[in-house]
């Protein structure tokens, strides 16, 4: 692959490199990282396409949080793709943009970091649906939920922007380079990445989730001769499991990794060793299980699928709100929280 010159002008002054791009050395890794974008590309696409042409989608907290979930891994997924770097950056205003946002990868940490409170957000949102099944709507209305997807991506940029005051350029070799200006302030930026980006959002996803399984095992006993309410308890048991031992075996490596980096326990060299890339890789392919996890798994993201996009001819599924219109129901006040929670398992299940 040919370099491409940016600058052919700069051949006149023999004291100023000519600038650029650096092929990308593909390797297994980079070839690893191309096709995991391209997956989270098409898988993520397909998830937003089918959520803006699915009006019954858009009323419902839960699908609006998958959303915006698919948003997040989109831009991680286009970010991942291996680019050619620049051979020499001047010592301009595009220069140094060039060190402290693309070479900081900005853009692609604010997503990532985005998609994990994401996660979080949609781990206690299932919580509150499974243990407070009547104060749900209250709790995640539209303005509610399209508020907290906001402040999600506020955090996630605010998290991120100590990379705009550790990368710097070297105007003598025309370079970026990583500088953290002590110690201490490395230290406490690891520690604070790990906290905030890793160690919190994987506690509550893991409490929330344990909290779900608890309730609804404790119905499932109250309920035994109910198999509506079995059937779909062992559907939102397996997928929060599925959930969070997908994010603690993606994550764990990568954020341990840099937290040892931080700390000194391993040198610098450790960040370019194929140990390291591999864990990264790893992280990334967080943002391909995360469609299949939430939305192939999800009845009607399924049949909206195959209506948009294959055009299959399928039945309409049965409202949600007809479930419990039989006749024959008795509505004690046993049968009523009974039904409250099958309801909203339902809810789980269909949207």
């Amino acid at each position: 692959m040919a370099s491409l010159n940016l600058n052919e002008s700069l051949d006149k002054n023999a004291s100023v490199p000519n600038i650029y791009l650096v092929p990308v050395p593909w390797d297994w890794r980079l070839i690893i990282q191309l096709i995991l974008a391209m997956v989270g590309i098409t898988g993520n696409s397909i998830v937003i396409h089918v959520y803006l042409h699915t009006r019954t989608l858009t009323v419902n907290a839960t699908n609006r949080f998958i959303a915006a979930l698919a948003v997040a891994d989109i831009i991680t997924s286009i970010c991942i793709i291996p680019i050619p770097t620049l051979s020499y950056v001047p010592d301009d205003f595009g220069g140094h943009f060039y060190c402290k946002v693309v070479y900081s990868s900005l853009v692609l940490w604010t997503s990532i970091v985005a998609s994990v409170f994401s996660l979080t957000v949609l781990a206690i949102e299932r919580y509150v649906a499974i243990s407070q099944p009547i104060r749900y709507k209250k709790l995640f209305s539209v303005t509610v939920t399209r508020i907290i997807i906001v402040i999600i991506w506020m955090l996630a940029f605010a998290f991120n922007t100590f990379g705009l005051y550790v990368n710097h350029l070297d105007n003598v070799r025309g370079a970026c380079y990583v500088d953290f200006g002590g110690k201490r302030f490395q230290m406490f930026i690891g520690v604070s990445a790990f906290i905030l980006k890793y160690l919190v959002p994987a506690t509550l996803m893991l409490v929330a989730n344990i909290r779900s399984i608890q309730i609804l095992k404790m119905r499932a006993r109250a309920t035994k001769t109910n198999l509506a309410f079995l059937q779909a308890r062992q559907r939102v048991i397996y997928m929060l499991l599925a959930v969070i031992i997908s994010f603690i075996v993606c994550w764990s490596p990568d954020q341990f990794g840099f937290l040892a980096f931080n700390f000194g326990i391993v040198s610098s060299e450790y960040l370019y060793g194929n140990l390291y890339r591999s864990f990264v890789v790893l992280a990334f392919a967080n943002s391909c299980i995360n469609p299949v996890l939430y939305a192939l798994t999800n009845k009607n993201f399924r049949q909206a699928i195959k209506q948009h996009l294959f055009r299959h001819s399928i039945r309409a599924s049965e409202p949600v709100n007809g479930l419990f219109d039989a006749p024959h129901l008795n509505f004690t006040a046993q049968k009523l929280v009974q039904n409250v929670y099958i309801y909203h398992l339902k809810v789980l299940e269909y949207h």
